[in-house]
């Protein structure tokens, strides 16, 4: 394989689609969450030297004197499974459902850097949509006008069955 030039951006977005397609497919999690949490770490890094707007360590929810500890608890699986150096023979309980919001968070980063979706990045964000509507502001609610009906019926599919969907509704 030829070399290839890659910027900080390119790599994040590689390994998010990566994680993203693998979590469509009922991937490893473990797998699934590594590359989310990387990719997510580069565009958090990129976003706190360009002063941006909060994502998920800088949120503006979380009390200043307990945010060392909150991040600490987001990424305990993310460092768990990347280093052995202080935990070899330890376990973990990770909780996998916690990593589309590594997805939703750096979709949101690359968007605040004017960064197109592709398409394992645009489904995912409508399939975030359609399983959970509360989280989502009028706007994001306006963005996915989807009835009911519809809802409930693409959700009952698997994620695999959706994304295969949605690449053809494309």
């Amino acid at each position: 394989m030829a070399k290839m030039v890659l910027n900080k951006f390119d790599v994040a977005c590689s390994q998010l689609d990566t994680a993203i397609l693998l979590w469509f497919s009922e991937g490893d999690p473990v797998s699934i969450h590594t590359l989310a949490c990387s990719a997510y770490q580069i565009i958090d890094d990129i976003n706190h030297r360009n002063r941006g707007k909060e994502l998920i360590y800088d949120s503006l929810v979380i009390k200043d004197e307990y945010r060392r500890e909150y991040i600490a608890k987001i990424k305990a699986d993310y460092n768990f499974f990347k280093h052995a150096d202080k935990d070899a023979n330890d376990n973990i309980c990770f909780e996998p459902d916690n990593t589309p919001y590594f997805f939703l968070f750096s979709c949101l980063g690359l968007e605040m850097f004017g960064i197109k979706h592709k398409l394992p990045r645009m489904a995912f964000l409508a399939y975030f949509a359609l399983l959970k509507p509360e989280l989502l502001t009028e706007k994001g609610k306006n963005d996915y006008e989807i009835v009911e009906y519809d809802r409930s019926q693409i959700l009952s599919n698997s994620k695999k069955e959706v994304y295969s969907n949605y690449c053809l509704a494309r």
